[in-house]
């Protein structure tokens, strides 16, 4: 999300309402902007992050923190998160599993996600040939085939082979299973993309061209959590089914499908 430009209608409204808005988003000019804009007390849950800590505990403490405090309070309490609260982020979903345990309402309110961003960044359109979505160490763990008909999108590829936060730098080789991998399906010729979306309203979208066989070499420019490794197709599929695509395109179809 580009910073706070991106706040939807919805979203200010419900810091409008609130008496507390516990933030997870590492840009400064965000909690800022809440704390100059909104009669709220702004939290950040950001620094609960610990180097070679388990992901999975931070996203625990962040959403009990959450919950011990909306549980005491007469008075909303917001948990403010980068992008769309159930895409790609664990506190919220475990925030709202167990405010209901808890006999406390929540209201899920959606956002403007990476993935929204990439798709405007390189003109995508989902609807053309579909596309596969996987988080990149998932895709390892569970070995999914992918189908190079169609586009992929590789979710937090610079936190590949680790569920722990660390703000160091990758090494080259930490890419070597995982282009392993992916040469199951497709050449070493074939063009790849690193994508960074802006993350601040005067930043630019980066876009970075490799082939598959130097897939190592993002080591010098990821970080942990801000690229989506964008995979092209390798062919455009041509249309399988010529029967049905006669009926597509007929008057005479669409009434046997329609009263």
């Amino acid at each position: 999300m580009v910073g706070y430009v991106q706040l939807t209608i919805e979203a200010q409204q419900s810091l409008d309402r609130s008496e507390v808005a516990y933030v997870v988003d590492a840009q400064k000019i965000v909690k800022d902007h809440i704390r100059d804009e909104y009669d709220v007390h702004v939290v950040d849950l950001t620094t609960e992050y610990t180097e070679k800590e388990d992901r999975r505990t931070t996203y625990e403490l962040m959403a009990r923190k959450v919950l011990d405090d909306a549980g005491t309070r007469d008075n909303p309490v917001a948990l403010a998160l980068y992008g769309h609260p159930m895409v790609f982020v664990s506190p919220s979903r475990m925030v709202a599993e167990r405010a209901r345990e808890r006999g406390l309402d929540v209201e899920i309110k959606p956002g403007i996600s990476a993935i929204d961003c990439v798709y405007a960044d390189i003109e995508f359109d989902p609807a053309r040939n579909g596309v596969h979505m996987f988080e990149a160490t998932d895709l390892l763990l569970r070995e999914w085939e992918l189908n190079p008909d169609v586009p992929v999108m590789l979710w937090q590829i610079g936190a590949v082979e680790t569920i722990r936060h660390t703000t160091g730098d990758s090494d080259p080789q930490r890419f070597e299973r995982f282009k392993r991998y992916l040469r199951q399906f497709y050449p070493d010729d074939h063009t790849i993309q690193l994508l960074q979306t802006a993350t601040y309203p005067i930043a630019e979208s980066q876009r970075v061209e490799i082939p598959l066989a130097e897939l190592e070499t993002i080591a010098s420019t990821i970080d942990a959590g801000a690229h989506i490794l964008y995979i092209p197709p390798v062919r455009d599929r041509p249309i399988q089914n010529r029967e049905l695509l006669d009926q597509v395109r007929s008057k005479e179809h669409i009434e046997t499908i329609t009263r």
